[in-house]
């Protein structure tokens, strides 16, 4: 009697090879996906995929009117990702508009200075006349509290009479720490517009190389 031969099995060192190499893709793809929320949360940044994840928007009309108004572009850049996440459309729920989120009350007052020298009537709405308006307002700022960024800032945001409230009530007469700021909101306004013109800076170094302002 003859006796057939069962096919060959595979080998158990192919099953485990395929396990193992199943595992090693499923950690490389948690290892990216993790980098990514660490990433878009803040923490940290990587070169190339760092500025993918924060892009800058509007750099020409950005370094034009940060050089018209003696600022750091990159402060500029900031104040609109801040303020409207780079929406030209975006209205807040006390009435700022546009991508430097200013109210249309500031938007007149401005437009009635005489060192002003934008539209009579500008469109909120518009990206180039936001930020025209917008750097000029925070150049404005910036002289009135004799440079001082984070307190031009704070005014940015509160209003420059709340800000000098402040200093009269006993924070630092030629600063204020961000502990200082009694308002939650505009101490993380000042706190996140820090964060992304350093963050800006690192990752775009060469944004506004042909002309950035000197604040």
């Amino acid at each position: 009697m003859s006796m057939t031969e069962p096919p060959p099995s595979r080998p158990r060192t192919s099953r485990r090879r395929r396990r193992l190499r199943l595992v090693a893709l499923l950690l490389v793809v948690l290892a990216i996906v993790i980098a990514a929320v660490w990433i878009a949360a803040s923490r940290t940044a990587v070169p190339g995929v760092s500025a993918k994840i924060h892009p800058l928007h509007y750099e020409e009309s950005i370094a034009r009117v940060a050089a018209q108004n003696d600022l750091d572009p990159y402060l500029v850049a900031a104040v609109a990702r801040t303020e409207s996440g780079w929406d030209p459309g975006a209205v807040s729920h006390a009435g700022a508009v546009g991508l430097m989120q200013l109210m249309p009350g500031t938007a007149t007052w401005i437009t009635g200075l005489e060192s002003w020298q934008g539209s009579d009537d500008p469109d909120l709405t518009d990206p180039d006349e936001s930020l025209e308006l917008g750097a000029f307002y925070l150049a404005y700022l910036v002289k009135y509290f004799g440079g001082d960024i984070r307190l031009a800032l704070a005014a940015y945001n509160a209003g420059q009479g709340a800000v000098g409230r402040w200093l009269k009530d006993g924070s630092p007469g030629d600063s204020l720490e961000l502990a200082d700021i009694p308002i939650t909101e505009t101490r993380d306004f000042v706190e996140r517009v820090e964060y992304y013109r350093d963050l800006y800076a690192r990752i775009h170094p060469d944004a506004f190389a042909a002309g950035s302002g000197a604040t």
